[in-house]
């Protein structure tokens, strides 16, 4: 079975590794750039000693520099899980079904079901290495702007678990659509507009909806009165907080921001939503599956 999913899958997992390479090759560059300016303006002592108080103009000028080369890349990553989880996932059962190899296939001394559980734990690993590298070398290239600007921003941050099981959960939809359309490019089309249900969701969690916000009540003092959303550190001191909006009640701000620590539970929230939809579709394949085959 391993040397029959190989023959099977080896068109996409070179295309994967492509994928992969031109990523690491974009981030790579962009992020020894990031780190080469980062040293070269004194950023991280000048951190290090005021924790970013004392270099308002420094971080914006870096921020500004950087905001814009790093949107090509993030662009460039928001359909990838799509595409190419729809890709890989469509032909699994929907070119068996179209071209009706599956009649040799299913017919062997390996039933059905194991045969597309065999299939599919070789292929959601490759899947998974897959997405941990890209969002390695992603990591590591935006480390450094990371440091001193939002780590969250949706839909452009593929960082965490976010990027992997968002390629799972596309994938897990291509195997279903082409199960039930019986046809591999139907199969990609359909899952790739099933797949935006899900991020669209994951997008709002992240951005309009910020379901993770925090009340904070701060005592005005003189920088009170010239305190903004857009002010770097924020007004909650802490770099990389996300400001949403400031009140003034007497001689106190009301500030409600998303805090730089929420970054983790996001994480997780958005990945258990992609992996509860992968689950439902992977196992809905394997159960008509086995039900159906004619």
């Amino acid at each position: 079975m391993i040397w029959v999913t190989w023959r099977q899958h080896r068109t996409q997992a070179v295309v994967c590794l492509a994928l992969f390479c031109a990523v690491a090759i974009a981030a790579v560059a962009l992020g020894a750039w990031m780190r080469s300016t980062f040293s070269t303006d004194g950023l991280g002592a000048c951190l290090a000693r005021s924790g970013g108080a004392g270099c308002t103009s420094v971080i914006e000028a870096f921020t500004q520099k950087f905001n814009g080369p790093v949107i090509p890349l993030g662009v460039m990553l928001v359909a990838l899980p799509g595409f190419l989880g729809a890709a890989v996932g469509a032909p699994l059962l929907g070119t068996e079904l179209e071209r009706g190899t599956w009649q040799l296939a299913w017919s062997q001394t390996v039933p059905r079901t194991r045969w597309l559980v065999t299939q599919l734990a070789l292929v959601v690993g490759g899947l998974v290495v897959f997405g941990a590298a890209v969002t390695a070398v992603v990591t590591w290239a935006r480390a450094p702007l990371d440091e001193v600007s939002m780590r969250a921003q949706a839909p452009l941050n593929f960082e965490g678990l976010y990027l992997t099981c968002s390629l799972l959960c596309a994938f897990a939809l291509g195997v279903l659509a082409g199960l039930l359309l019986r046809n591999t490019i139907g199969g990609m089309v359909v899952a790739y507009i099933a797949w935006e249900a899900p991020s669209l969701v994951a997008t709002l969690l992240s951005g309009p909806l910020h379901i993770l916000t925090v009340t904070k009540t701060i005592a005005c003092t003189t920088g009170c009165a010239r305190a903004s959303a857009s002010s770097i550190p924020p007004v909650t001191g802490n770099l990389g907080d996300q400001v949403l909006s400031l009140t003034r009640t007497g001689n106190h701000l009301i500030v409600t921001y998303e805090p730089a620590s929420r970054f983790w539970t996001l994480q997780l929230i958005d990945a258990g939503l992609f992996l509860a939809v992968a689950a439902a579709a992977l196992g809905t394949a394997i159960w008509l599956l086995h039900r159906r085959t004619t």
